[in-house]
């Protein structure tokens, strides 16, 4: 785990029996993901072969600027 709180796996691509793509991510070890708090995942398919998946805490979401003149 990243110092930021954030989990980057590396994501393999396979192709099921359609010929549709996927991604996998294997995880093993003693440990919890606590998700009391939520938590976002984020998939980086941007560059092909460096595929990742990234778990992180929930943040809340920004609002407008237009909402906060309401």
């Amino acid at each position: 785990m990243a110092s930021d709180g954030r989990l980057t796996l590396d994501l393999e691509s396979r192709v099921d029996e359609n010929g549709k793509v996927f991604y996998i991510s294997k995880l093993k070890g003693p440990f919890n993901i606590d998700c009391s708090e939520g938590v976002c995942f984020l998939i980086f398919t941007s560059e092909p072969g460096s595929e990742t998946l990234q778990i992180s805490t929930m943040t809340s979401p920004k609002k407008k600027s237009y909402d906060n003149e309401r």
